[in-house]
Protein backbone atom coordinates (compact mmCIF):
# COMPACT_ATOMS: atom_id res chain seq x y z
CA UNK A 1 0.00 0.00 0.00
CA UNK A 2 1.04 3.74 -0.91
CA UNK A 3 2.95 5.32 2.39
CA UNK A 4 0.01 8.46 1.64
CA UNK A 5 -2.83 6.74 1.89
CA UNK A 6 -4.54 7.96 5.50
CA UNK A 7 -5.66 5.13 7.81
CA UNK A 8 -8.47 5.78 9.60
CA UNK A 9 -10.49 4.38 12.86
CA UNK A 10 -14.03 2.50 11.84
CA UNK A 11 -16.27 2.99 14.57
CA UNK A 12 -15.38 -1.02 15.43
CA UNK A 13 -12.10 0.57 16.09
CA UNK A 14 -13.57 3.22 17.66
CA UNK A 15 -15.73 1.06 20.11
CA UNK A 16 -12.40 -1.33 20.54
CA UNK A 17 -10.83 1.57 22.20
CA UNK A 18 -13.43 1.97 24.54
CA UNK A 19 -14.73 -1.37 25.01
CA UNK A 20 -11.42 -3.62 25.06
CA UNK A 21 -13.51 -6.49 23.13
CA UNK A 22 -10.73 -7.82 20.51
CA UNK A 23 -8.17 -8.35 23.51
CA UNK A 24 -5.59 -6.70 21.85
CA UNK A 25 -1.86 -6.88 22.68
CA UNK A 26 -0.28 -3.60 23.77
CA UNK A 27 1.27 -3.29 20.03
CA UNK A 28 -1.63 -3.57 18.42
CA UNK A 29 -3.87 -1.34 20.71
CA UNK A 30 -0.73 1.63 20.83
CA UNK A 31 -0.87 1.83 16.64
CA UNK A 32 -4.94 1.71 16.69
CA UNK A 33 -5.09 4.74 19.24
CA UNK A 34 -2.22 6.28 16.85
CA UNK A 35 -4.47 6.15 13.68
CA UNK A 36 -6.22 9.29 14.10
CA UNK A 37 -7.51 9.75 10.55
CA UNK A 38 -4.69 12.78 10.32
CA UNK A 39 -1.47 11.27 9.43
CA UNK A 40 -0.24 9.15 6.62
CA UNK A 41 0.47 5.35 6.48
CA UNK A 42 4.10 5.97 6.05
CA UNK A 43 4.27 7.86 9.09
CA UNK A 44 2.47 5.56 11.55
CA UNK A 45 5.04 3.22 10.07
CA UNK A 46 8.27 5.08 10.51
CA UNK A 47 6.45 5.86 14.23
CA UNK A 48 6.34 2.31 15.47
CA UNK A 49 9.26 0.84 13.28
CA UNK A 50 10.42 -0.31 16.54
CA UNK A 51 8.15 -2.51 17.02
CA UNK A 52 9.34 -4.66 14.33
CA UNK A 53 6.50 -5.93 11.69
CA UNK A 54 4.03 -2.19 12.07
CA UNK A 55 2.60 -3.36 8.47
CA UNK A 56 1.62 -7.17 9.46
CA UNK A 57 0.24 -4.96 12.74
CA UNK A 58 -1.83 -2.64 10.60
CA UNK A 59 -3.26 -5.60 8.31
CA UNK A 60 -4.05 -7.39 10.90
CA UNK A 61 -5.96 -4.42 12.68
CA UNK A 62 -7.29 -3.80 8.89
CA UNK A 63 -8.65 -7.53 8.87
CA UNK A 64 -10.35 -7.68 12.12
CA UNK A 65 -12.24 -4.12 10.88
CA UNK A 66 -11.02 -1.77 12.91
CA UNK A 67 -9.12 0.49 10.38
CA UNK A 68 -9.92 1.10 6.81
CA UNK A 69 -7.91 3.38 4.42
CA UNK A 70 -9.55 5.93 2.55
CA UNK A 71 -12.86 4.60 2.42
CA UNK A 72 -11.36 1.33 0.73
CA UNK A 73 -12.45 -2.60 2.44
CA UNK A 74 -9.80 -3.23 5.08
CA UNK A 75 -7.88 -6.14 3.84
CA UNK A 76 -4.98 -7.71 5.32
CA UNK A 77 -3.29 -7.96 1.96
CA UNK A 78 -3.96 -4.12 1.39
CA UNK A 79 -1.72 -3.03 4.12
CA UNK A 80 0.93 -4.88 3.61
CA UNK A 81 1.21 -4.47 0.17
CA UNK A 82 3.89 -2.45 -1.22
CA UNK A 83 3.36 -1.53 -4.80
CA UNK A 84 0.69 1.11 -6.33
CA UNK A 85 -2.76 0.48 -5.44
CA UNK A 86 -6.02 1.75 -5.98
CA UNK A 87 -7.73 3.70 -3.49
CA UNK A 88 -10.96 5.66 -3.72
CA UNK A 89 -11.27 9.13 -1.90
CA UNK A 90 -13.55 9.00 1.22
CA UNK A 91 -16.64 11.80 0.45
CA UNK A 92 -18.14 12.58 3.44
CA UNK A 93 -21.58 15.01 3.25
CA UNK A 94 -20.66 17.83 4.51
CA UNK A 95 -22.42 17.71 7.87
CA UNK A 96 -20.93 14.12 8.37
CA UNK A 97 -17.70 15.98 10.06
CA UNK A 98 -19.56 16.85 13.64
CA UNK A 99 -17.84 19.92 16.16
CA UNK A 100 -17.10 17.16 18.40
CA UNK A 101 -15.11 15.11 16.01
CA UNK A 102 -13.00 18.12 14.91
CA UNK A 103 -12.30 19.37 18.61
CA UNK A 104 -11.30 15.49 19.40
CA UNK A 105 -9.16 15.57 15.85
CA UNK A 106 -7.26 19.11 16.88
CA UNK A 107 -6.82 17.74 20.80
CA UNK A 108 -5.21 14.44 19.60
CA UNK A 109 -3.36 15.78 16.84
CA UNK A 110 -1.46 18.33 18.56
CA UNK A 111 -0.72 16.56 21.73
CA UNK A 112 0.67 13.09 19.65
CA UNK A 113 2.59 15.42 17.52
CA UNK A 114 4.11 17.35 20.38
CA UNK A 115 4.49 14.15 23.09
CA UNK A 116 4.22 10.99 20.65
CA UNK A 117 3.69 8.02 22.74
CA UNK A 118 3.36 9.95 26.05
CA UNK A 119 0.08 11.05 24.97
CA UNK A 120 -1.22 7.53 25.32
CA UNK A 121 -3.42 7.95 28.66
CA UNK A 122 -4.75 11.15 27.56
CA UNK A 123 -5.82 10.04 23.84
CA UNK A 124 -7.86 7.38 25.86
CA UNK A 125 -9.35 10.11 27.62
CA UNK A 126 -9.82 12.25 24.62
CA UNK A 127 -11.58 9.70 22.53
CA UNK A 128 -14.28 8.98 24.93
CA UNK A 129 -15.30 12.65 25.11
CA UNK A 130 -18.29 13.13 23.35
CA UNK A 131 -20.55 16.49 24.38
CA UNK A 132 -19.48 20.00 25.29
CA UNK A 133 -19.09 18.79 29.06
CA UNK A 134 -16.84 16.16 28.91
CA UNK A 135 -14.13 18.62 26.95
CA UNK A 136 -14.73 21.42 29.17
CA UNK A 137 -13.74 18.43 31.67
CA UNK A 138 -10.47 17.20 29.84
CA UNK A 139 -9.21 20.56 28.73
CA UNK A 140 -6.73 21.62 31.67
CA UNK A 141 -5.07 18.17 31.49
CA UNK A 142 -4.98 18.88 27.56
CA UNK A 143 -3.17 22.23 28.96
CA UNK A 144 -1.05 20.55 31.65
CA UNK A 145 0.13 17.55 28.44
CA UNK A 146 1.12 20.63 26.26
CA UNK A 147 3.29 22.52 28.93
CA UNK A 148 5.53 19.54 29.61
CA UNK A 149 7.08 20.31 26.18
CA UNK A 150 5.96 23.49 25.12
CA UNK A 151 6.64 27.04 26.11
CA UNK A 152 3.70 29.48 27.61
CA UNK A 153 2.75 31.61 24.37
CA UNK A 154 2.51 28.36 22.62
CA UNK A 155 0.42 26.28 24.62
CA UNK A 156 -1.98 29.28 25.23
CA UNK A 157 -2.34 29.41 21.73
CA UNK A 158 -3.41 25.52 21.35
CA UNK A 159 -5.32 26.06 24.17
CA UNK A 160 -8.09 28.83 22.82
CA UNK A 161 -7.70 27.22 19.51
CA UNK A 162 -8.96 24.16 21.42
CA UNK A 163 -11.78 26.34 23.75
CA UNK A 164 -12.89 27.93 20.00
CA UNK A 165 -13.67 24.21 18.98
CA UNK A 166 -15.36 23.15 22.29
CA UNK A 167 -17.47 26.30 21.67
CA UNK A 168 -18.84 25.03 18.50
CA UNK A 169 -19.96 21.75 20.24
Amino acid sequence: MLDNVIPVKTEAGRQEIENRSHHLGPRHRTVLIAINGQRQLGEVRRQFASFGDVAGLIGELAEAGLIEFSGSGPTKEAANESGPASVDPVVLPADAITPAATARKFMNNTVVDHLGLRSFLFTLKLERCDSQADFLEILPEYRRQLRKVLDNAVVNTLHEEAEALIARI
